[in-house]
C-alpha cells in the first residue's frame, strides 16, 4: 500500500510543483489567495458545524427539561448557526469550483504546450507505439479529474482535519470512553478498506478509463472513415469491432460492480453502527441522572464527524480511486514526454540558407521490428531554383528520406541542412483543419493578411473555383475527394510561396492533365521544390532525378537523361 501512495504521491507532487515552478507570479498569487480564503472558510465553517452540534444538543436539552426562556435562546442561536452554515458551505464549494478550474486551465495549457511543442504529438505516436494511448482522453478526462478532484479532496481533508479537532474536544468533554472507542474503530476500519478493496479499485478503475477510450476511439474511427466503409461495405466488421470493444469495457465494469459492492456492504454495516454505539456507550449515565438527554445528540454528532474525519479513506474511496487512476495516466504521458528529450537523434540537422543531404543513412528501426537499411550514405544539395524528382520502387524509402529532412525521422546517421523557416512539406494526404474554407487555405499560417480576393484566385489556379464562400464550415475531409483536398494544399502552397517545398506524391490523386497544370503554376513561382513520384509527366517540371534502388542504392542524373522504369512508374 505504501508503494501505491508513493506513486500516487510522487506524480501529484510533481504536477503541483509544474505550477510552482513554471505559472507566471500572478497566477501563483492567484492560487495562493484562492488556497488561503479556502483554508479560512474551511476553519470558520468547520468551527460554526461544532457550534451548531452543540447548540442542537441545548436545544433538545432544554426541551427535555420544559424551560421555555432556555428554549427560545437556544432556537434562535440553532437557527443562526444554521443559516451561517449553510452560506459558508456554499461559499466554499464556490471557491473550491474556481480553484481547481484555475489550475486546470493552467495545467492544460501547460500540457498541450508541451505535447504540441517540437512536434511531440508526432514522435508520442511513432516512438512510444502501445505504451501511451488516448493522450486526448489524458490531456481532457484525466487533467479533469485530477484537478477538480485534487481541489475537492483537498477541501475534504481540510474540513476534516478541523472537525477532527473540534469534535474530539466536545467528545472529550462527554465521554473518554467513547472517544477512544471512535478513534480505533474509525482506525481499523479504514485500513480494511484500504488495504483489502484499495489496490484492487484502483487497478480497475485505470483499466476501465483504457477500455472506455479504447470504445471511444473505434466509433470515431468509423465516423473519420464512413465513406471508405461504407464502400468496402465493411459495416459487419466495424459491427463487430465495436461489439468487441464494447464487451471490454462491459467485462471490466462488472468486475467494478462486483467489488464495489463489497467496499459498499462494508461502507453501509460500518457506518450504521455508529447510529447506536453512542447511545449504548451513554445510556447509563443518563439514566442515572449523570448527563442530560441532550448530550447524546451532540455524542452522537461529535461521533459522527470525527468518524467520517478520520474515515476519510473509506467514505471518499471512489473519488480517491479514480483520482489515483487519473493521476497515474496523467503521470505517464508527462514522462512520456520528458523521455523524449533523451531520445537520442542520430540523424543531425543544421541550418543553412539552401537543402543539402551529407551522406545520409537511413534505418527502419523500430522497437518491435528488425533494424533495416534503406538509404546508405546518399549526398546531394540543391540551391534555390533548382528542382529534384525522386522516385523508385515501392518499399525503398523515398517518404522516409522526406520525413527524415523534415525531421521526422531519426534512425540512421547523416546529416541534413535546410533553412530555419520558410519552407513547406505536402503529405500525400493532406490534413484539413477543422474550420471555415478561409481557414483551411491559411493553414498552417493562419495569421497571414490574405485579401478574399488573394485566397480566391488560388482556388482558380488550383481549379476549385467553384468553391466561393470563405467562411464556409463544413467537414471538408468528407466534403471533398482525395483529388480536391490535394488541389486544396496546392493553393495553400501557391498562397504561402515559400521558399522550399517538398511534396511527397502530393499529386497522386489527381488526373494528368490536372497534376500538369498544378506544377506549371508551381513553376511560376519562386519556389524550389523537391517532389516524391512516379509519373513520367513529372519529368518536364524538375531537372535532377535522384532514384532509390532496393540493396540501398541510389543515382542522381539530370531529368533529360533519365528514363522511368515500368516497373515504378
Amino acid at each position: 500500500m505504501l508503494r501505491r501512495i508513493r506513486l500516487v504521491g510522487q506524480p501529484l507532487g510533481r504536477i503541483i510543483q509544474f505550477y510552482w515552478a513554471a505559472a507566471a507570479p500572478e497566477q501563483r498569487r492567484t492560487a495562493s489567495v484562492g488556497l488561503a480564503v479556502l483554508i479560512g472558510l474551511s476553519i470558520v465553517s468547520s468551527a460554526v458545524l461544532v457550534g451548531e452540534s452543540l447548540q442542537r444538543g441545548e436545544f433538545i436539552s432544554a426541551l427535555a427539561a420544559r424551560d421555555p426562556e432556555r428554549f427560545q435562546q437556544s432556537l434562535i442561536l440553532f437557527i443562526g448557526l444554521l443559516l451561517s452554515s449553510a452560506l459558508l458551505l456554499s461559499a466554499n464549494a464556490y471557491v473550491r469550483d474556481r480553484l481547481g478550474l484555475h489550475w486546470r486551465q493552467w495545467l492544460t495549457r501547460y500540457l498541450l504546450t508541451d505535447y504540441l511543442g517540437q512536434r511531440r504529438f508526432y514522435w508520442l505516436a511513432e516512438e512510444l507505439v502501445g505504451e501511451i494511448d488516448n493522450p486526448d482522453q489524458r490531456l481532457s478526462e484525466d487533467i479533469k479529474q485530477v484537478t477538480q478532484t485534487s481541489a475537492l479532496v483537498l477541501t475534504i481533508l481540510l474540513e476534516s482535519v478541523t472537525q477532527l479537532i473540534g469534535f474530539i474536544g466536545v467528545l472529550l468533554a462527554v465521554s473518554w470512553i467513547l472517544t477512544g472507542f471512535l478513534v480505533t474503530y474509525a482506525v481499523l476500519g479504514s485500513a480494511i478498506a484500504t488495504l483489502f478493496f484499495g489496490v484492487r479499485l484502483t487497478r480497475i478503475n485505470v483499466e476501465q478509463l483504457k477500455r472506455e477510450a479504447s470504445f471511444r476511439y473505434g466509433l470515431i474511427d468509423i465516423r473519420e472513415n464512413c465513406e471508405s466503409i461504407a464502400f468496402y461495405q465493411g459495416q459487419t466488421y466495424a459491427k463487430r469491432d465495436s461489439r468487441q470493444r464494447f464487451r471490454g469495457v462491459v467485462q471490466n465494469f462488472n468486475r467494478f460492480i462486483r467489488w464495489q459492492l463489497g467496499l459498499d456492504c462494508f461502507q453501509n454495516g460500518y457506518q450504521f453502527l455508529t447510529f447506536i454505539i453512542p447511545s449504548l456507550i451513554l445510556a447509563p449515565r443518563i439514566l442515572s441522572g449523570d448527563l442530560e438527554v441532550g448530550a447524546v445528540v451532540q455524542s452522537q454528532a461529535a461521533f459522527d464527524r470525527i468518524w467520517l474525519s478520520l474515515s476519510l479513506i473509506v467514505v471518499q474511496f471512489e473519488h480517491l480511486t479514480r483520482l489515483a487512476a487519473s493521476i497515474e495516466r496523467l503521470s505517464e504521458i508527462i514522462q512520456s514526454l520528458d523521455a523524449l528529450e533523451q531520445m537520442p537523434r542520430t540523424i543531425q540537422q543544421c541550418s543553412q540558407a539552401s537543402v543539402a543531404v551529407q551522406r545520409l543513412t537511413l534505418h527502419t528501426s523500430r522497437a518491435d521490428s528488425t533494424e533495416q537499411t534503406l538509404v546508405s550514405d546518399l549526398s546531394f544539395s540543391l540551391n534555390q531554383g533548382e528542382t529534384l524528382l525522386i522516385t523508385g520502387p515501392s518499399g525503398v524509402g523515398k517518404s522516409s528520406l522526406i520525413r527524415a529532412i523534415s525531421g521526422l525521422w531519426r534512425t540512421g546517421g547523416g546529416t541534413v541542412y535546410l533553412p530555419e523557416s520558410d519552407t513547406l512539406f505536402l503529405p500525400q494526404q493532406p490534413y484539413l483543419v477543422l474550420g471555415s474554407l478561409r481557414q483551411q487555405l491559411l493553414y498552417p499560417r493562419a495569421d497571414a493578411n490574405l485579401s478574399d480576393q488573394h485566397l480566391r484566385d488560388a482556388l482558380e489556379q488550383v481549379q476549385l473555383a467553384d468553391l466561393t464562400d470563405l467562411e464556409q464550415i463544413e467537414d471538408w475531409s468528407q466534403r471533398l475527394s482525395t483529388g480536391e483536398q490535394q488541389r486544396l494544399a496546392f493553393a495553400r502552397l501557391l498562397l504561402i510561396q515559400p521558399t522550399y517545398a517538398f511534396l511527397d506524391e502530393a499529386t497522386s490523386a489527381v488526373s494528368v492533365e490536372q497534376e500538369q497544370h498544378l506544377y506549371k503554376q508551381l513553376s511560376l513561382s519562386a519556389t524550389t521544390y523537391i517532389s516524391v513520384g512516379h509519373r513520367p509527366s513529372l519529368l518536364g517540371f524538375h531537372q535532377q532525378v535522384l532514384t532509390l534502388l532496393p540493396n540501398q542504392r541510389w543515382t542522381l542524373q539530370p531529368a533529360q537523361d533519365y528514363r522511368f522504369e515500368v516497373s515504378y512508374a
